[in-house]
């Protein structure tokens, strides 16, 4: 399966980052985000296990959607994959990098930007698909407004509210 390469140019014109601190604006701000106001405060959520968890089921509800429902292009995932990957790390690992030396993160920062770009690629790669979770393209929204999604304060995918820097 070939990549659209929409989603590229929407990573690519990402000015990351660029909004944490600041108050979200009405268009991203609703009651279920809960923001916090520091990079040390992020790491906390994003270095948590609950946080893990969420993403990690997340995937797992679009890597079953897909094999339940699709399953002549679940057959496409791991090249479809392969593809997102390289492009992550041509495009996108060097700024991650600098992001945490700038920032005096850790690298659970640089695998969690990852994670999340490359499943949103993937979510994008299969938007065709009648009725396929959007977890990460809505984390992927969050980044282009500048922010970053660091947690999940709840019982995901039941309840809860997306944590946001």
């Amino acid at each position: 399966m070939k990549i659209n390469r929409r989603i590229y140019d929407r990573i690519d014109n990402i000015n990351w980052f660029s909004n944490c601190g600041n108050p979200l604006t009405k268009e991203n701000k609703n009651q279920s985000i809960i923001q916090v106001n520091s990079w040390e405060e992020a790491k906390k959520w994003y270095s948590d296990a609950n946080w893990e968890d969420t993403t990690l089921e997340a995937g797992n509800l679009l890597t079953e959607f897909l094999h339940s429902k699709y399953p002549n292009k679940y057959l496409e995932w791991n090249p479809t994959l392969k593809d997102a990957k390289r492009y992550i790390e041509s495009s996108l690992s060097a700024k991650l990098l600098n992001y945490k030396d700038q920032f005096n993160l850790d690298t659970v920062f640089v695998d969690c930007v990852k994670w999340d770009v490359v499943t949103a690629i993937m979510e994008f790669a299969y938007s065709d698909c009648k009725g396929i979770p959007h977890f990460f393209l809505d984390l992927l929204m969050v980044y282009e407004n500048g922010n970053f999604p660091c947690g999940w304060d709840g019982d995901y995918p039941y309840s809860g509210k997306l944590v946001v820097y």
